[in-house]
């Protein structure tokens, strides 16, 4: 986790940290696990932390997304997007950094996520 710090890209994408003050990862995951757990898996298609082999919430949006690390095999992780506005369940193979430079700089361009247009990031804590 020391590779990173919790921050804000344009103003719309919360990155959490499990140490931050402010973008608490675990707080966050207490507060809200509970509600995603309700739409696994009808909506959402996997288990959510701290479930055995859950996903991990690791980004929120100024929307309500909510965006987990999903393990894969052999140590591996996806990215899965729940778009809370369209009741919609996405999932992405890159890392979190390809995901978002890619995204960006315009060669993922995402739905809902309008991180092209809004790519500034600002540390928070």
């Amino acid at each position: 986790m020391a590779g990173y710090g919790p921050g804000i890209i344009g103003d719309f994408l919360n990155l959490l940290h499990p140490q931050s003050a402010t973008l608490d990862m675990f707080a966050v995951i207490e507060r809200m696990a509970p509600l995603y757990q309700e739409l696994v898996p009808e909506t959402i298609p996997y288990p959510v932390f701290p479930a055995e082999d859950g996903m991990v919430l690791w980004a929120s949006t100024a929307e309500g997304d909510a965006c987990f690390l999903v393990p894969g095999v052999e140590g591996s992780w996806r990215i899965g997007v729940w778009f809370r506005q369209w009741a919609q369940w996405e999932e992405y193979e890159e890392s979190v950094p390809v995901w978002l430079l890619r995204q960006a700089e315009g060669s993922l361009v995402i739905p809902g996520l309008p991180l092209r247009y809004l790519p500034r990031f600002a540390a928070v804590d």
